[in-house]
């Protein structure tokens, strides 16, 4: 998913712009009901911070505090397929 982004100071004040790539990786199951009118698909995802163009010193800071990577995201995702 590209963003872009606005980086705003506590009084207001935009700060900086910035882009950012975060991507999803899940792997699940598919499961059919009702003769395969709806489905549900329960699945466990990792994300992951892709690219991000260069943080305001602050940002950077409070960033660099966690992960790029963020393991065992539960999903579940249900439909009805036409």
């Amino acid at each position: 998913m590209p963003s872009l982004q606005d980086f705003v100071k506590e009084s207001g004040k935009k700060n900086d712009k910035g882009f950012q790539i975060f991507n999803t990786y899940r792997v699940g199951y598919h499961i059919k009901l009702f003769k395969d009118r709806f489905f549900i698909q329960p699945s466990i995802a990792i994300t992951h911070r892709a690219y991000h163009t260069k943080l305001p010193d602050g940002f950077k800071q409070m960033d660099d505090k966690w992960s790029k990577f963020i393991f065992g995201e539960p999903g579940f995702h249900f439909g009805f397929n036409f």
